[in-house]
């Protein structure tokens, strides 16, 4: 037997849906609806909910908290490098190496080529540049081609230069502190061929590398008579190749040609040195011209090692 409030027409249950209370029922559940999707108000309220409660759930919140991990971890990243970009930057805008150690800061440091220092290198004045590193050192490295970059940082309110290897194993190593450093310009002109169209270099070619190494074991004052500007060698881009020592003297002076490797092909840097200090430098090249010195006196007319 049907129930007594059982709908037995359509116009009967049409009247009854689209009553005033299915209406106002409608009504409020698509406004709350509308609401929802215009002010995100239901994921506020349980954000905010989740937040006041988070330190009560150990393991609810562990979402959130690694997003946000990972945000920050990608942010420092992305500073990082950015960091490291800009130092790299200033480093070769840098015009003096007193503004490339200006430039550092307490939390990072900055690698340049070894052609980048040379240069910088080469603009600092004679006496405070051999406080840094010997000149001949850094001459005789390049000529073995075992040097390949520079590392600056700043450590214990020091500065510290390294000069390193392919394998970044460490050549050289100096501080500076309390030092100005200043540009003098130092520059050397070239001239393009190589030795042998030198007739006066003939019978004294050495490699560089063997060359520099026995200037670099000599004392510093016979350094600065076979050699007595070398940041101008310095300041050349490239690297030495050989090295030729002239048969004549003239006023107590020989002429030195420096063979270099450069962009622009091989080139040659002439310089000047004083007779008893190549003499002493020879020696070492060529130790059969050892006598005494009353035979000293034709010591030119015998020739060098290829």
């Amino acid at each position: 037997m049907p129930a007594w409030s059982e709908v037995r027409d359509l116009r009967t249950w049409m009247l009854r849906g689209f009553s005033l209370r299915g209406a106002v029922l409608c009504l409020a559940v698509l406004a709350v609806l509308i609401s929802e999707v215009r002010f995100n108000w239901v994921e506020i309220l349980m954000g905010r909910y989740l937040a006041a409660t988070n330190s009560y759930r150990p393991e609810s919140g562990n979402v959130w908290e690694q997003g946000r991990l990972r945000q920050v971890a990608t942010q420092t990243l992305e500073q990082m490098v950015t960091d490291q970009l800009t130092a790299q930057r200033e480093a070769r805008e840098a015009s003096s190496l007193a503004e490339l150690v200006d430039g550092l800061s307490d939390s990072r440091g900055t690698m340049i080529s070894a052609e980048r220092f040379k240069a910088l290198y080469s603009q600092v004045p004679e006496a405070v540049a051999r406080t840094l590193f010997s000149p001949i050192l850094m001459l005789r490295i390049s000529a073995e081609k075992s040097w390949e970059r520079v590392y600056l940082e700043r450590e214990n309110g020091q500065v510290g230069i390294y000069l390193l290897d392919r394998a970044n194993n460490v050549l050289s190593y100096t501080t500076i502190s309390g030092r100005r450093l200043e540009s003098t310009g130092v520059g050397g002109p070239l001239v393009s061929g190589t030795l042998e169209e030198h007739p006066e270099f003939s019978g004294r070619i050495y490699p560089a590398d063997r060359f520099f190494m026995a200037l670099d074991a000599l004392s510093p004052e016979v350094q600065r008579g076979v050699l007595p500007r070398p940041a101008t060698v310095l300041a050349v881009e490239g690297n030495p190749v050989r090295v030729g020592i002239s048969d004549e003297v003239n006023a107590d002076a020989i002429r030195i040609a420096i063979e270099m490797e450069t962009p622009r092909g091989r080139q040659l840097l002439i310089t000047v040195g004083q007779e008893w200090a190549v003499w002493q430098l020879r020696l070492r090249l060529e130790p059969r011209l050892a006598r005494p010195a009353t035979q000293r006196s034709g010591w030119l007319l015998r020739g060098g090692d290829r």
